[in-house]
């Protein structure tokens, strides 16, 4: 005799109960708090650096998130009041600079990209005088900076965007169009769902 259908019976009885509670916070406006002008009662604000959606959202997203929301429930159980602001967003200039990096790519190398063995970031600017350095900051390296174990934890093996995109596991199809800056705007925040 399987247990699925009694595991899905308690599944579906929290879920009743989330949805309860769910509405009355709503009612109550459990979240919802006004920032008081004078010194009292005492407050607490957090904010959260926010993901930038310039690619998928990962665990430690959420383990960061979870540090402000539980010091918000903590300080709003002490009777301050809390303010905690977050949104996402999809605007500025990163990317815009690795969709003029893609373009760049295509240009040199072809779409998709054909980069050979022997390229270098060095040979590269040489033969096309006209790429500003400053752009290429993903492709070249910094020797002057040491490493540090968080970045290199999340840094991909890859010198070119194209790269860095494949590892995404995205067909060249479909990282062509990230050529153009707009279309960031359309498929990441929906993978974040």
């Amino acid at each position: 005799m399987s247990s699925a259908p009694k595991e899905r019976k308690r599944v579906g009885e929290i879920l009743e109960l989330e949805r309860e509670i769910q509405k009355r916070w709503e009612e109550t406006k459990a979240f919802e708090e006004e920032s008081p002008l004078e010194e009292k009662p005492p407050k607490f604000m957090t904010t959260f650096p926010f993901p930038y959606m310039n690619g998928r959202l990962h665990l430690g997203h959420t383990f960061t998130l979870a540090k402000c929301d539980f010091a918000v429930g903590y300080y709003r159980l002490k009777g301050r009041k809390c303010l905690f602001p977050f949104a996402f967003h999809c605007t500025g200039m990163p990317i815009k600079a690795c969709a003029d990096k893609l373009n760049r790519e295509m240009l040199m190398y072809g779409n998709p990209p054909n980069f050979s063995e022997g390229n270098d970031v060095e040979e590269i600017v040489e033969e096309n005088g006209s790429v500003n350095e400053n752009e290429l900051d993903d492709i070249t390296r910094d020797k002057a900076k040491g490493k540090k174990s968080k970045a290199v934890a999340k840094t991909v093996a890859a010198k070119f965007q194209w790269q860095i995109m494949e590892s995404l596991g995205l067909t060249n199809e479909e990282i062509a169009k990230f050529s153009s800056a707009e279309h960031w705007l359309t498929y990441f925040p929906e993978k974040c769902e």
